[in-house]
């Protein structure tokens, strides 16, 4: 129990004593990003940008390690036996002078044995080899081929959350306006109905029109808060820190239009994804090679070098140990010979995935052709919704103001300013919708074409 407690002390102590050493970075730093800067943060920070630069060390020491088996190898060993009961081997008695038929038990060795080996070795040649190494690099080309489709993946999921994250914004601002609108008029309402000029059932219907659109309201700014909390995350950021989208949600609208405006066709093998799987059909020919290669034959030197010492008593540290040494060269040659179709069908194997993997870049081919149309047909539907919906804003938001009017001038009823009010939030949502549409579709198409 005792050296329990002191045993919990000394990790008590220890502990208290790193904690101390230990601080913790607390500093909100600020970040003001355009879409195309928080692209580039992102491809340097994101998650997935540094996981593939990992892959790609990797997959370079991949080739490394390859490269190395066909280089010298030299390897060490040693080993020390202490006998601490000789075995016995039966022996007929006549051997050493005793009567014939009879047997005795006789041991051999010495107490303690003790034994270093170091052995070189050069491999000559090897079919497998030869390809594997080209297959290495190989692979390593096609992570960095992956490498730029995941770069252009963030730069997508980045376009989206910052979207995301800024129509927000315009949503907040929006409804915000509308909150202030309708809690002015539902001050001048209640002014009225004080003095007597209107019901009380126009400010209870006003104050229930302002109760809903203080919950859209809230929404929206929770909304913000989670927008941007995922930017954050897409650009690998820490989430204490301050982020600031500093481009115009308008700006980028009429850019987008100018950009992406008569790009319906592209070069198929410029874009990224097609790449890897061209890349991922000279991998499986290669695999294909390494399997035929298995039918050559392998050839390795080596040359061995051992040293042994055996004695009764442990006297290794001393002069008067005896050391015997012994040298061994030799060449090892293995030629496959029979294998009952084992390699054959392995061959035969690679043929069919390889033949699969043509049959993938072709339908991956036919896939991208097809996204690009639907991507700009997607675009050119959701500009031009928007556009609609713009102007429906514009017109809701007249009706609106007319419509508020009228009720102060006592012509148009409570139910009405509700209902102008709920048809303007409506077409400004459609506004928000499309837009999100116009972006998701533009970032589509920035991804198919490599921009």
């Amino acid at each position: 129990m005792q050296f329990f407690m002191v045993s919990l002390a000394i990790i008590f102590i220890v502990g208290n004593s790193y904690a101390q050493n230990q601080t913790v970075d607390t500093t909100i730093h600020v970040f003001s990003f355009t879409l195309a800067q928080a692209q580039d943060y992102a491809i340097e920070n994101s998650y997935k940008s540094r996981i593939a630069d990992y892959d790609i060390q990797e997959a370079e020491y991949t080739v490394k390690e390859t490269m190395a088996i066909g280089l010298p190898q030299i390897n060490a060993d040693a080993s020390y036996n202490n006998n601490i009961k000789l075995p016995v081997t039966i022996l007929p008695a006549e051997f050493v002078g005793g009567p014939p038929g009879e047997s005795v038990g006789i041991t051999f060795g010495t107490k303690n044995t003790i034994s270093a080996n170091i052995m070189a070795s050069q491999l000559v040649f090897d079919g497998t080899y030869l390809i594997g190494l080209k297959g290495t690099k190989v692979f390593r080309e096609l992570k960095l081929q992956q490498k730029g489709a995941t770069d252009f993946e963030v730069k997508k999921n980045t376009s989206d959350a910052y979207y995301a994250a800024m129509v927000s914004v315009e949503n907040y601002k929006m409804l915000r306006e509308n909150y202030d609108e309708v809690k002015k008029q539902l001050v001048q309402t209640q002014a009225l109905y004080e003095n007597g000029f209107v019901e009380e059932q126009n400010v209870q219907q006003l104050d229930l029109n302002l109760g809903k659109i203080e919950i859209a309201v809230n929404n929206a700014k929770r909304q913000i808060e989670i927008a941007r909390n995922m930017l954050k995350f897409q650009l690998g950021m820490p989430m204490n820190d301050e982020l600031i989208l500093t481009d115009d949600i308008n700006t980028l609208i009429t850019n987008a239009k100018l950009e992406i405006s008569g790009r319906y066709t592209f070069d198929i093998k410029n874009n990224v994804q097609y790449r890897v799987a061209d890349k991922w059909v000279e991998v499986r020919d290669m695999q294909i090679r390494l399997e035929k290669s298995k039918y050559l034959p392998s050839l390795n030197v080596f040359i061995n070098q051992n040293w042994s010492s055996y004695e009764d008593s442990f006297t290794y540290f001393s002069s008067g140990t005896s050391w015997f040494d012994a040298t061994k060269f030799g060449v090892n040659l293995v030629v496959p010979i029979l294998s009952s179709n084992q390699r054959g069908a392995r061959v035969q194997k690679a043929r069919v995935i390889s033949e699969k993997a043509r049959v993938q870049r072709e339908e991956l081919a036919a896939g991208l052709q097809l996204q690009l149309s639907v991507a700009n047909s997607n675009f050119n539907q959701a500009f031009a919704s928007y556009q609609i919906a713009v102007k429906n804003v514009e017109l809701a938001t007249s009706i609106r103001n007319k419509t508020n009017i009228k009720f102060q001038e006592g012509i148009a009823t409570s139910f009405e300013v509700t209902q102008a009010e709920s048809q303007l939030i409506s077409d400004q949502f459609n506004v928000i919708e499309s837009a999100l549409r116009l972006f998701e579709a533009k970032t589509k198409i920035d991804e198919l074409l490599n921009n």
